[in-house]
């Protein structure tokens, strides 16, 4: 069993990576250094309570699922959701092409 601040610098990379996001994307999301991000994706600093709600909203987790331990479900349901949004994204793109193309 990791320790909660490897588990946390673990999955934060993770989802970011999920996500697309840079460190510097995801600092923009949350408020804070792109600093920050990277030493706690390092394991060299532990955000505050306060940060650490605001990482979880901005990567679209909850707070627990931070600290879970690999293997557990929310690391594919990300993904799924991040799946499924990029697939109705492009339905929409198309859609509005189509409907551009019949104006024409």
């Amino acid at each position: 069993m990791d320790d909660c601040r490897v588990l946390l610098a673990k999955n934060m990379k993770k989802f970011r990576k999920i996500l697309s996001l840079s460190q510097m994307a995801l600092a923009e999301k949350v408020g804070c250094s792109t600093t920050l991000i990277g030493n706690i994706e390092i394991n060299r600093r532990f955000p505050s309570a306060e940060n650490i709600n605001r990482i979880a909203n901005a990567l679209e987790v909850k707070i627990s699922d931070l600290f879970a331990e690999p293997g557990s479900a929310a690391l594919s349901e990300l993904s799924d959701r991040q799946d499924l949004k990029m697939r109705l994204e492009r339905n929409i793109v198309a859609a509005i092409n189509e409907t551009f193309k019949k104006e024409d």
